[in-house]
């Protein structure tokens, strides 16, 4: 009888010992913060970016007719609670998000074209988002959220609006230039999950799967606050995530940003009109492709 009850209890252990590995193999997504419970949360952040066992390794990348066309490299810099998101193989450009406990927020992105000339490889040049008193003021997204549900959406304000406005410096070859500007009010909402397909070239030959996507909505360049009619411009942030395990390592895993899409207004912003949003830009980084690079970041 006491064989029987030891041999039972050992049996039981080594189940659970199994489950718990079992548990812990299933899930490579870095919790990032606890939510209420209650609401539908997720946690955002982790959402937002590539997990980090998978992106010390790995990155995702857009790929047309067999040649690169685009490229996302995630690190995430805990220690200074920062995020960075790399669009090209020699360390910019970037956008660069910092986050607290409530909020992440955008805070430095390229510049683009500046009185004619193209910076967008500068990595000595920049916009950056600071209400005048913080960084931490264009918010981006809630820590903790339900995809279309509560805590999704908010709107950002324009100066003197403190602390969360819409402020933004520019910096040319580590100059600051001039006064600040502003994009007026802006609406961030996150949406409903939706779906895509993925390819995953850590298999041979690569494998394609369906993932689960979050998307990001950013509307800006708005005269009324709370009025989506009178916004000029829309950009969608896709960030995905493993729907079931990963096909090719029965892990778990989040990827970041995988898709860019990009509309505009055709009525120019008129709050009394309808918003007629065309697409006028699109980029798609659906390849987990090896290989990360550090960011090279000398804007200020």
């Amino acid at each position: 009888m006491k064989i029987r009850r030891y041999t039972l209890v050992f049996w039981l252990l080594a189940v659970a010992a199994c489950l718990t590995l079992a548990s812990g193999a299933f899930a490579q997504i870095q919790s990032t913060i606890s939510c209420p419970a209650g609401h539908g949360y997720w946690d955002i952040l982790s959402v937002m970016m590539m997990d980090p066992k998978l992106a010390i390794s790995y990155h995702m990348e857009g790929i047309t007719n067999g040649l690169p066309s685009a490229y996302v490299y995630t690190q995430w810099d805990k220690s200074q609670s920062k995020v960075y998101y790399v669009k090209n193989p020699q360390g910019n450009p970037w956008d660069i998000n910092l986050y607290d406990s409530n909020y992440i927020y955008q805070w430095v992105t390229e510049l683009g074209t500046w009185k004619g000339v193209n910076h967008w490889n500068d990595p000595t040049s920049c916009k950056k988002f600071n209400s005048g008193k913080t960084d931490l003021s264009m918010r981006w997204a809630a820590r903790c959220a339900k995809p279309g549900g509560d805590n999704s959406s908010f709107w950002n304000s324009p100066p003197p609006a403190q602390p969360y406005s819409t402020n933004y410096y520019t910096y040319v070859d580590q100059k600051l230039q001039g006064s600040a500007q502003n994009l007026a009010y802006s609406q961030l909402q996150v949406e409903p999950i939706g779906s895509m397909n993925i390819t995953d070239h850590r298999a041979s030959p690569p494998r394609q799967f369906s993932v689960t996507t979050v998307p990001l909505q950013y509307t800006y360049s708005c005269s009324v606050s709370g009025n989506i009619n009178s916004c000029k411009f829309r950009e969608v942030f896709d960030y995905g995530l493993d729907t079931d395990v990963n096909p090719v390592d029965n892990l778990k895993h989040s990827y970041g940003w995988i898709r860019w899409r990009y509309y505009t207004n055709s009525t120019g912003g008129n709050p009394n009109t309808a918003a007629n949003w065309v697409q006028a830009n699109i980029s798609t980084s659906d390849h987990l492709m090896p290989g990360q690079v550090s960011p090279v970041f000398q804007c200020f």
